[in-house]
């Protein structure tokens, strides 16, 4: 058995960081954003697979982050659906929407932060 060091005690007895408060507005409007249906496994048109992203909306998601995270990790659907609950873009669909996401190691002092470019055509 393992006997329990004092930072283990420590983080045994923290205090959560986020209190509740009554008075608290979380401009909740009541809405309940409706979900997207998941892709289906019919193939794409040949014609989506051809085009470019010339009549499509680009997307480009970067994190800079002091480390870096495995490839499948980094996902970028809470940041697409959050343009598209705000309004940024009408529709994250494969053939209104290109999603690029990329990750790059924050320089020394740098903060981390998530940065996303639109680029409407």
């Amino acid at each position: 058995m393992t006997e329990m060091t004092d930072a283990m005690r420590r983080c045994m007895h923290r205090e959560p960081t986020l209190k509740t408060n009554a008075n608290h507005n979380t401009n909740n409007t009541g809405k309940t954003p409706i979900p997207q249906r998941t892709a289906g496994n019919a193939t794409l048109v040949e014609a989506q697979v051809q085009s470019g992203t010339g009549d499509r909306i680009l997307i480009r998601i970067e994190s800079v982050r002091k480390r870096l995270l495995d490839e499948d990790n980094l996902v970028s659907k809470y940041h697409t659906d959050l343009c598209r609950y705000s309004g940024l873009i009408p529709s994250d669909a494969p053939g209104i929407c290109k999603i690029e996401t990329t990750q790059r190691k924050a320089e020394k002092g740098e903060e981390e932060r998530t940065e996303i470019t639109i680029t409407y055509p």
